[in-house]
């Protein structure tokens, strides 16, 4: 009777300690129902709204390091595609006017701003990976290249992606008003808005942590993204003009004079003071 007994314990304390077991890993978020990876399907189109509707399984695929090279061109082409797309559509705005400028001035405006947005993205991106991976290896992080890559070009394609949301807004701006400096402060609010939107995505993705494990480093990640912040405002000055002075000719680049910040706030002086 008494091992009977004995047995009856020792098999109530083992379901205690099970319980317990599985409390503290729930807590922890062991038994946390982890995402597949990313499965995108054929098709441009297909591709860009499972980006939008599927973040998790895209985090997933960056965090487990699982097929990032086909990640890594599915996100290039499509921040290429929707940056070209906002590019265009900014770029034609003289033409919407129907501006004093010259017919062949408002007709290279949207090729040239259709290349250089794509570029822009692209630019800001290969400045800044080199510092960005070296410090992610000295400060002990196990980022490996194809991730770091992977993370910056998932939140470069989705920032191109709400830019090009907003591209009816732009057209109906272009046709609807006539002042160059509020045209410019809207450009510089999607860009902003299409930014952090692509930033937010990688800072949840890269601070995220695994079931049972740790988060990552949130204060270099936050070095990282304004370094990128920093480069692509001055990136997108020297690569200015997008949309094209309606009174002076057209041009490819323009003198580098200024920085991106006193441009804003004169901008914003001008439009105020016009009201």
């Amino acid at each position: 009777m008494s091992d009977e007994r004995r047995e009856h314990d020792e098999a109530a304390v083992d379901a205690e300690t099970n319980e317990a077991e599985e409390d503290a890993s729930g807590r922890n978020g062991s038994t946390e129902e982890t995402p597949p990876p990313a499965e995108f399907p054929p098709g441009f189109w297909r591709r860009a709204d499972y980006l939008l509707h599927h973040t998790r399984e895209v985090e997933a695929s960056l965090r487990h390091g699982e097929s990032l090279w086909g990640l890594c061109l599915i996100m290039l082409w499509a921040t290429m595609a929707m940056a070209a797309i906002y590019g265009l559509c900014m770029g034609a705005t003289n033409l919407l006017q129907g501006s004093e400028m010259p017919l062949s001035a408002k007709l290279l405006y949207p090729v040239s701003s259709a290349v250089k947005v794509p570029a822009l993205f692209l630019l800001a991106l290969a400045i800044v990976l080199p510092p960005i991976y070296i410090s992610n290896a000295f400060m002990g992080y196990r980022l490996t290249f194809q991730q770091v890559l992977a993370g910056f070009l998932v939140a470069a394609a989705v920032s191109a992606t709400v830019l090009a949301s907003t591209a009816t807004v732009v057209v109906f701006f272009a046709l609807t008003s006539t002042s160059y400096d509020f045209l410019k402060l809207l450009h510089v609010l999607f860009f902003a808005y299409a930014g952090l939107t692509g930033i937010a995505v990688l800072y949840r993705t890269l601070t995220r942590p695994d079931p049972g494990g740790a988060p990552q480093g949130s204060l270099l990640l936050a070095g990282w993204i304004v370094l990128y912040m920093f480069v692509g405002a001055q990136l997108a000055w020297v690569m200015r003009p997008f949309i094209g002075d309606p009174g002076a000719p057209f041009t490819l680049f323009r003198e580098r004079q200024g920085n991106f910040y006193v441009s804003v706030y004169e901008a914003l002086a001008r439009f105020l003071y016009g009201l």
